[in-house]
């Protein structure tokens, strides 16, 4: 692609893969983006430093003289919607970009059974099985035998009282024999992100140019539901380096033949970031069929090339002086669909209750702050960030809506009620919020103890409206404060 002599927002395309450390190394399979790695992206951003700071001894001049050169430092960012693939199976797009910044997957898909009998409660399912289904892990449950509707939950407990789960927090109907119950996948926070230093690769590409992020460490999530938009995502933070390539054109022309230690002349050396190797370009005139080819090697405007990368091919005829030479850019493949607020929930129940309270809220923002700590200006080292280990995590939640008394101010006065102020429970409430309601459609998150350190009322808006927030607290076992979850 090309288009315009500037690069556009609507060709942004963004690709994002795991690395097996923080380390970027310019292996093929970290040089170039891939279509199966591809998010759809509403908005993204990369950016980089490559600083000189003034020197400080004296010339005899008011002039700031450079000198000393410094630690290069990258940050980045992406925003999109939270898309379901549409298969209750099949992991989300964002699956990669999960597991590699701080969450770990937990896949139950697998298991599927019904309720059994006409005795479950709307926190205690009772099951023709049990098995598969794990404490901590995520469930859909239909709303009736044969309503292909579901609510999704957090189990909390297995066959407490026969075969059965407990959810939290509790479903808002009771469940009817023979309804379907089925697994789904679910992303916790991981406390052994920095045991590996998990890191991304991260390629953001407009229809001219493309930035790489190497090292890409995101330590900030952001989640909204709600209102009247789709369930939306943020994801931002440090990366280790930064490079930008963008489009130049054949100085002269090259002729058919030829595979590796191919020499050519580019009309602008600097393309490839300055001297950036191992990175993968497409010839594209128009109207030939386009070759893929791999830079192996950079001296100022010549550049030595391997032919027909990719599983491209050499078209026959000669490339002529003037072909655009451009970042390669795959055709992603995308799965699923934004989901609207026009269908799903926010649910609230004390901690440890069973009784469920729907709230009418018209927004839910979580915030999940991962708390790194990096290792920074190695000796030796170009780059600022040469490695991190974790500090507790902080997330956080905020519902917004309205002071209905049925449910939300009840919510508002759970957290202070005196039954609970005197022990560890005080203040928490079991909250989940999911939108969807259809099989392999389904987003949403669950925070079993959610702390309420804030209750605000607008008491001077036309109808007063409310804002519940707090901190999402876990267990001294861990990785158990915020669970996603995808069914």
């Amino acid at each position: 692609m090309t288009g315009p002599k500037v690069d556009i927002g609507r060709a942004l395309s963004v690709f994002v893969s795991s690395q097996s450390g923080l380390t970027l190394s310019d292996t093929a399979g970290e040089s170039y983006p891939e279509a199966a790695d591809a998010v759809r992206a509403i908005g993204s951003s990369a950016s980089g430093t490559m600083a000189y700071n003034p020197r400080e001894d004296k010339f005899g001049t008011a002039t700031a003289v450079p000198g000393i050169q410094q630690k290069r430092t990258a940050e980045g960012s992406i925003e999109g919607y939270v898309m379901p693939s549409g298969t209750r199976t099949t992991a989300p797009d964002i699956d990669e970009l999960l597991t590699s910044s701080g969450w770990e997957k937990v896949d139950r898909s697998g298991t599927t059974t019904t309720v059994s009998g006409g005795s479950s409660t709307s926190a205690q399912v009772d099951l023709a099985s049990s098995t598969g289904f794990v404490v901590g892990d995520a469930v859909i449950v239909e709303t009736g035998n044969g309503t292909s509707l579901y609510e999704m939950r957090r189990v909390t407990a297995i066959d407490t009282g026969g075969t059965d789960i407990t959810v939290a927090p509790p479903l808002s109907f009771t469940p009817a024999a023979s309804a379907n119950v089925k697994g789904a996948i679910a992303y916790k926070p991981s406390d052994v992100r920095d045991s590996s230093e998990a890191a991304l690769c991260a390629w953001i590409l407009n229809n001219n140019s493309a930035d790489r992020l190497g090292g890409w460490t995101p330590g900030a999530l952001s989640l909204t539901m709600g209102g009247e938009d789709a369930a939306r995502f943020s994801i931002s933070g440090t990366a280790r380096r930064q490079d930008r390539l963008f489009q130049t054109e054949l100085a002269s022309p090259l002729s058919t033949g030829g595979t590796t230690g191919v020499s050519i002349t580019v009309n602008d050396g600097l393309a490839s970031a300055g001297n950036l190797t191992n990175t993968y370009w497409t010839f594209d005139d128009g109207a030939t069929t386009a070759e893929t080819v791999k830079l192996t090697a950079i001296s100022g405007a010549t550049w030595t090339i391997t032919r027909r990368a990719l599983g491209t091919s050499d078209p026959g005829t000669t490339w002529a002086a003037g072909t655009k030479l451009q970042p390669y850019r795959p055709t992603g493949t995308y799965a699923g669909d934004p989901v609207p607020a026009t269908s799903g929930q926010m649910v609230f129940a004390t901690y440890g209750g069973t009784t469920p309270i729907e709230l009418q809220c018209s927004e839910a923002t979580l915030d999940c702050g991962f708390g790194l700590a990096y290792r920074e200006d190695i000796m030796g080292d170009s780059y600022k960030v040469g490695g991190y280990v974790m500090s507790p995590r902080e997330v956080s939640a905020t519902l917004s809506g309205w002071t209905l008394y049925e449910n939300n101010m009840k919510a508002a006065m759970q957290a202070f009620q005196t039954t609970d102020i005197a022990g560890a429970s005080s203040q928490q409430i079991t909250v989940a919020v999911v939108c969807g309601q259809t099989e392999g459609k389904m987003f949403g998150w669950v925070a079993p103890r959610l702390r309420t350190t804030d209750v605000s009322l607008d008491r001077g808006a036309e109808e007063v409206t409310l804002d519940l927030a707090g901190r999402c607290e876990g267990t001294s076992s861990g990785e158990d404060e915020i669970v996603l979850m995808f069914g």
